[in-house]
């Protein structure tokens, strides 16, 4: 009892000296996160939605510019075989990953595409944008790149196991219409636009040669008739349809 009364002196003692010296022990705080101000969370929430209204309007551009749009599922491809894909896509032909809320908006405020928020708006899509200028070249390119992907994924397979799918379509859509993984396919068969084009020029040749050659001949029986005319033929009863015919 002594020892404890001298030790709680000798404590009381070193606590009076420490005061006059001015140090003064004190708790340590407890952890704390770090404060953020209101301001800051309105301007990060502001930034997103701005961000997001970018992202619909691209996605809106894109559809009106589109003749065939499908969804690519992306489960187990890596960013740089997805890029591998852009690079491979024509001139015409665009790839965007986006959240499917923000397709689901975009097809909303765009007519004709409402096939794909019905049948494809789920899971994790790679938006494939194709303009009409380059279907085949796009379809073949997907196609191409879906048998690399296979061959890939049945590699690394454990033998005798199926290997899973991997980048297959969830959903195409074409003139409003849904396409079936068959039909789809059948594109990569559809003319260009170029060989279109060539090929109404080749259709209409023939007809515009034969039109241009009757032109030239009743222009040249015209210029007959006016000679003749001019002549002062015998029979004056003759009009220039009639010299004409001759």
């Amino acid at each position: 009892a002594l020892f404890a009364l001298v030790l709680v002196e000798m404590l009381a003692s070193q606590q009076t000296s420490m005061r006059g010296s001015g140090v003064m022990l004190r708790a340590p705080k407890p952890f704390s996160a770090p404060k953020v101000s209101r301001g800051s969370l309105q301007v990060t929430a502001a930034l997103s939605r701005a961000r997001k209204q970018e992202t619909v309007e691209i996605l809106k551009e894109r559809l009106n510019s589109s003749a065939i749009v499908f969804g690519m599922r992306f489960k187990g491809v890596n960013v740089a075989t997805l890029q591998k894909f852009r690079k491979i896509l024509p001139e015409g032909a665009q790839v965007q990953v986006c959240k499917n809320n923000l397709m689901k908006v975009a097809i909303e405020q765009t007519e004709g595409w409402s096939e794909l928020k019905a049948n494809g708006c789920t899971g994790e899509n790679a938006w494939v944008f194709v303009s009409e200028d380059c279907i085949p070249e796009t379809v073949k390119s997907y196609y191409a790149f879906e048998a690399e992907l296979a061959k890939e994924a049945k590699a690394a397979a454990p033998k005798g196991t199926e290997p899973p799918k991997i980048g297959d379509v969830a959903v195409a859509v074409m003139d409003s219409k849904l396409l079936t993984p068959a039909q789809l396919k059948a594109c990569e068969n559809l003319p260009t636009k170029l060989e279109l084009i060539t090929t109404v020029a080749l259709l209409a040749k023939q007809p515009a040669t034969k039109i241009a050659t009757g032109i030239k001949a009743v222009s040249t029986k015209l210029a007959t008739a006016v000679k003749k005319v001019s002549e002062l033929d015998e029979d004056t009863s003759k009009i220039v349809g009639d010299l004409a015919k001759a």
